[in-house]
């Protein structure tokens, strides 16, 4: 397609997923798409719906900027916005808080389109390799096992994302402003605090944000929720003992660093770095090389006692 200032359709849906760039952020795109008088790269549509490239598009309407762009299929509009997920997570270097969401949105994604699979309206729509867990009939919730295998975290942690997605999406519903700040880590407050924040009203939220405050106080609910209703007295029944459980926790948080350390390998410019950042990185590295040799080695040492 040539180069034009085509007119294209900025879904909310898709534009809530997108990175939040800063002031500088923007003007660096602008001075170098102004300097080069047209898009180095054509902006992904789907059904003419923006993908992914919405700062571009922006600034090229700004100044008139002309742009090719590619035209996308997918099966359905979940399959879009999963796609869309997926593009982010491995090409861009985003705030882990933004990660995160990604990920939760993408769990919520695949658990619609995995709903189409289950009532025969559609094939499975991802690579074997990840789906293997569909053949174990005593596994429950297999679509987090799925995103799980997909994004190198625990299926417990992405539904842990799933809930914090959520939360973030119902405090930019009250106030953009502080949901995007959580996101970009502007607003330091953990998931767990994130998900009581987004119970509360826009006035609440509006405070929490303006007064900094990243652990909320049990007094600061608008009206104290009601007490739950006493359940009657049971037995506790002790969990069976899991030996391999504190090794097959740390082997799915390795995972999990590994896939950061390869996005980062992939979308790092080190030679903009400054020499204190890239000397604590290297310090950093070295202490995990040395763990991990003792790991390695308390291994070696427990099988010769065996």
């Amino acid at each position: 397609m040539s180069k034009k200032c085509h007119h294209l359709i900025i879904d909310d849906e898709f534009k809530a997923l997108s990175p939040i760039y800063s002031k500088e952020d923007y003007t660096k795109t602008e001075v170098n798409l102004v300097l080069l008088e047209s898009a180095p790269y054509p902006i992904k549509v789907w059904r003419n719906i923006i993908l992914t490239d919405f700062l571009c598009y922006q600034i090229c309407h700004k100044h008139s900027i002309p742009f090719e762009v590619e035209r996308m299929s997918f099966y359905s509009r979940n399959d879009a916005l999963l796609y869309v997920c997926e593009t982010y997570i491995q090409t861009e270097y985003l705030p882990e808080p933004h990660n995160r969401y990604l990920i939760g949105k993408a769990y919520s994604f695949m658990r619609n389109l995995m709903s189409d699979v289950y009532h025969g309206k559609r094939s499975l729509p991802f690579p074997k390799e990840h789906t293997q867990i569909l053949d174990n009939k005593y596994v429950k919730n297999k679509t987090a096992f799925i995103a799980s295998s997909i994004f190198h975290v625990s299926p417990t942690t992405v539904a842990k994302y799933s809930n914090f997605a959520t939360a973030v999406d119902e405090i930019r519903r009250k106030n953009k402003t502080v949901g995007d700040a959580i996101l970009t880590q502007s607003f330091r407050i953990s998931m767990e605090n994130t998900m009581l924040l987004a119970k509360l009203s826009p006035a609440r939220i509006a405070q929490a944000y303006r007064e900094g405050i990243s652990k909320l106080p049990d007094n600061f609910y608008d009206e104290q929720p009601p007490l739950p209703q006493k359940a009657n007295p049971q037995i506790k029944q002790m969990p069976v003992y899991d030996r391999d459980a504190e090794l097959s926790s740390l082997t799915l948080t390795i995972n999990a660093w590994n896939s950061s350390m390869e996005r980062f390998l992939r979308i790092s410019k080190l030679c903009l770095a400054s020499e204190e950042a890239k000397e604590k990185l290297n310090s950093s590295l070295v202490k995990l090389c040395d763990t991990a040799s003792l790991i390695q080695l308390k291994i070696k040492e427990s099988d010769n006692e065996q």
